[in-house]
């Protein structure tokens, strides 16, 4: 989908884990269906044979109609409670998995939260447990009415054969056939009723699939088809932009509205939770705003393919990729075309700082980083994030690069050369109107922006170069001369 947004919805989020493992329920149920024609052709002879002694015995496939009706229904129990069950099975199964991977379980094991954390997702598993063992008990209830009325059939079938046999109308042969016409009547009730379950719960796979489908389908259909310019002539401008995550959530962005001119560094900053990450995935495009317009040159980024503008987007974000596999891989995939170009790799891991990490690698650009592989390097997170700014140079003439905390585990020396080094880049690409949005918590970084933009509560409290901000003595000044006399 173009956007992430759909990955933080809970009711995506259960769709998916219910739908996975659906295929194989769909193969089932196509194989099952093509027997209904064998059962049918099974069920006729014996009906046949059923009716040759005695007419009122072709009444007994009557007995069931309530298994064949009520079977699926009690499937429907099932999937219900599978449904209701989702969430804390998603829930419980994200606990676990903290336990076997390597940050988290440190840190649970530094708090000696293990015993807690593992007593909660038991009690969500427990949870898990009892509604999915209601819904199979609902659905074991009405399934015993269909096979008790199916019981009552043959017992009764039985009895009405040896009835005859006391009155000399029937021989002891008809009770055995009788008997076995039973049982092959059960057989035959009881598949078709599994083939019937099968496509049920097969419609409610293909219903979900279509369901995710319609998402997509709903998400594509709002994309832009207009392609990204060329060159930024005028740049990006946020037209009284509001943002929530949700319907009913709260606004994280309320009333943006600032002009970031083409060929300039611009640099967000603001408290915790003051809207900065939101500003910059709007600008990304991975979410759309609640209300307002994010524009291109005066065009709305809604109107743009997003795929086309994302082409020309670069950066490094606070929640980078760790992508475990060759380090050409791992940073080439910054511009995908040049994932083969040598050279550009080495640029980029150059320019990001990251040759010292890879010199250090046997292998160099081939070697594989990361414990999916046997001879897989450990990388520390600084270096990690090395690899995700060296990966967001690969690009070499994007219109808009995005730095969301890029250097967070970086020494301020370090961050300080790279951010030197990305201004001057920067300044080799104002030609064509490349703007660079910075979110920092640095201010001896920020202070290098032509821009500095403070939000405060998810809105713009100022805007303005550093010495602008600095005379005005407002809250970027007081921040900063805060954060002056920290390092002081």
């Amino acid at each position: 989908m173009p956007g992430i947004a759909h990955l933080e919805s809970p009711d995506y989020l259960d769709q998916l884990a219910l739908v996975r493992g659906g295929g194989p329920q769909l193969v089932r149920a196509i194989f099952t269906l093509t027997r209904t024609a064998s059962l049918a052709i099974s069920m006729a002879a014996a009906m046949v044979l059923l009716g040759s002694v005695h007419p009122l015995l072709l009444a007994m496939p009557l007995f069931a109609v309530p298994a064949a009706y009520l079977l699926p229904r009690s499937e429907r129990y099932v999937d219900a409670a599978r449904l209701k069950a989702a969430e804390p099975q998603r829930a419980s199964s994200q606990l676990h998995r903290l336990f076997v991977t390597p940050g988290p379980a440190m840190e649970l094991r530094v708090f000696d939260a293990c015993e807690r954390v593992e007593a909660r997702s038991d009690d969500l598993w427990r949870q898990v447990t009892r509604i999915q063992l209601s819904g199979a008990l609902r659905g074991a209830a009405v399934a015993s009415i269909g096979w008790v009325s199916l019981t009552v059939g043959y017992v009764a079938a039985l009895g009405f054969t040896a009835w005859m046999v006391s009155q000399g109308d029937a021989s002891v042969g008809d009770v055995v056939m009788v008997s076995q016409l039973a049982l092959v009547l059960r057989g035959n009730v009881a598949e078709t009723a599994e083939a019937v379950r099968q496509a049920a719960t097969a419609l409610r796979t293909t219903d979900r699939f279509l369901w995710l489908d319609d998402l997509h389908a709903a998400s594509t259909a709002k994309r832009g088809a207009m392609p990204a310019p060329a060159v930024l002539a005028d740049g990006i401008t946020f037209d009284r932009v509001s943002f929530a995550y949700t319907p009913t959530g709260p606004a994280v962005l309320r009333d943006v509205s600032v002009h970031l001119p083409a060929g300039t560094t611009v640099a967000v900053v603001g408290h915790n939770g003051a809207g900065k990450t939101s500003f910059v995935k709007l600008l990304s495009a991975m979410y759309e705003p609640t209300s307002g317009a994010v524009r291109l040159d005066g065009v709305d980024l809604a109107q743009i393919d997003p795929e086309s503008w994302r082409a020309a987007v670069s950066g490094a974000f606070q929640d980078y990729l760790r992508l475990e596999a060759a380090v050409r891989v791992s940073v080439g995939v910054g511009d995908g075309d040049a994932i083969d170009d040598d050279a550009r790799v080495q640029g980029a891991i150059d320019r990001g700082g990251a040759r010292a990490v890879v010199d250090a690698l046997v292998g160099g650009i081939d070697a594989s980083v990361g414990k999916t592989y046997a001879d897989g390097a450990e990388l520390s997170g600084g270096q990690w994030q090395r690899f995700a700014i060296a990966r967001s140079l690969m690009r070499a003439t994007p219109l808009c690069v995005v730095l969301d905390e890029p250097a967070s585990a970086l020494d301020p020396e370090a961050e300080q050369r790279l951010y030197e080094a990305r201004f001057e880049a920067d300044a080799a690409r104002r030609e064509r109107g490349t703007v660079t949005v910075l979110v920092s918590h640095r201010f001896s970084t920020v202070r290098m922006a032509d821009l500095i933009v403070v939000l405060d509560g998810g809105t713009i409290a100022e805007q303005g170069s550093h010495a602008e901000l600095m005379a005005r003595n407002g809250v970027y000044a007081t921040m900063y001369r805060q954060q002056a006399k920290a390092y002081g």
